[in-house]
């Protein structure tokens, strides 16, 4: 570079406009302006329609005119809305078809086991979790069983990679890339990132008909964000139950609180157990092992029936009032709630 800069540079080094020039043509490059190709075809137009409403914005391909660029704006809103929606209809449906077929598995695994136990001798069991995964599955019934979560997570994890370095590979090959950058490329991509770094079909393509890279590009970038997309939400669940299982394991309430309060004892006149406000009214049965007075037990049973009329009564207004009123949360709507209903999950 400092020889060419001598070079044209030579006479007037002071106004020389060599270092802007270059600067101008590596930004050209690297966006894909610089190609003598047009990038506004009818493939071109879709693949630029395709990285706006799937938010990867790679940033080769933009529009260059105010109407193209005020046009671009409704576009989006538009097509990043449906985008969200076709995602999680892909979600819904891809889920659902794995559901279906661990479903198949898991019937023709009970069936197996079924033929497999009519010669043995009859044997009771009790909490063998090894032998039936659950109790619907030792009667032959399968209509309630759902997958687990961690299988379909293992499904998803094990589509995403084969399909993520078959990419690589095509990328690889077509593009002359590494094959580390290319699998670079196709994660940034998949995962709707795009940094811009690394932007498929730049150059003329001589190992492939041009139109079908094109076409191949396009259908490989859409296929992997849906199969991505999938991914993420289904990991989603699989780190939730986890962080759920380590709150149940700290007991972060037990340790913020640190002296647990004594439970009230609603019985009626026998001595509370070991933990419960014994120096409660309604509760202070301390004078003996045995029952109190017929007075004094009428008393506190009468007193326990008026405050589990007063709870229930409670109760069943805020029962009342929670089906009246559709409230909407995270486990209700969208993809959460998508797969809360597939693997029936409502906590």
């Amino acid at each position: 570079l400092a020889r060419f800069r001598r070079r044209y540079c030579a006479n007037s080094s002071e106004n020389c406009d060599f270092d802007d020039l270059v600067a101008v043509i590596a930004d050209g490059t690297a966006s894909g302006h610089a190609s003598p190709r047009e990038k506004f075809d009818y493939l071109g137009s879709l693949f630029f329609s395709g990285t706006v409403i799937s938010t990867i914005g790679f940033g080769s391909s933009t529009p260059r005119t105010a109407t193209g660029r005020v046009l671009t704006i409704p576009y989006g809103l538009v097509g990043c809305t449906s985008c969200v929606l076709f995602f999680n209809l892909f979600l819904e449906r891809f889920v659902t078809a794995l559901s279906y077929f661990l479903r198949h598995v898991h019937e023709r695994k009970v069936k197996r086991r079924m033929k497999s136990s009519m010669n043995r001798p009859v044997t009771l069991l009790i909490n063998n979790e090894d032998y039936c995964e659950s109790a619907s599955s030792c009667d032959g019934v399968t209509d309630n069983w759902r997958p687990s979560v961690y299988k379909v997570f293992f499904c998803l994890f094990s589509i995403s990679t084969l399909l993520i370095n078959s990419a690589a590979l095509i990328y690889a090959h077509v593009e002359d890339w590494a094959y580390i950058e290319a699998l670079y490329y196709c994660f940034i991509s998949f995962a709707t990132i795009g940094f811009g770094d690394y932007v498929s079909n730049h150059k003329d393509v001589t190992k492939m008909n041009g139109d079908v890279y094109r076409f191949l590009n396009f259908a490989l970038l859409t296929l992997g964000a849906c199969c991505f997309y999938c991914l993420f939400n289904v990991t989603s669940i699989v780190v939730r139950q986890f962080l759920n299982f380590m709150i149940k394991k700290m007991d972060v309430k037990g340790n913020i609180c640190c002296l647990k309060k004594k439970r009230r004892y609603m019985g009626l006149g026998l001595r509370p157990p070991k933990g419960y406000d014994e120096a409660s009214e309604r509760s202070s049965l301390d004078y003996q092992d045995g029952l109190l007075s017929l007075k004094e037990f009428l008393m506190n049973n009468q007193s326990s029936v008026l405050l589990l009329q007063k709870h229930l009564i409670k109760s069943v207004m805020k029962n009342a009032a929670d089906n009246e009123e559709e409230k909407i949360s995270a486990t209700r709507v969208g993809p959460m709630g998508i797969l809360d209903q597939a693997f029936g999950d409502e906590n």
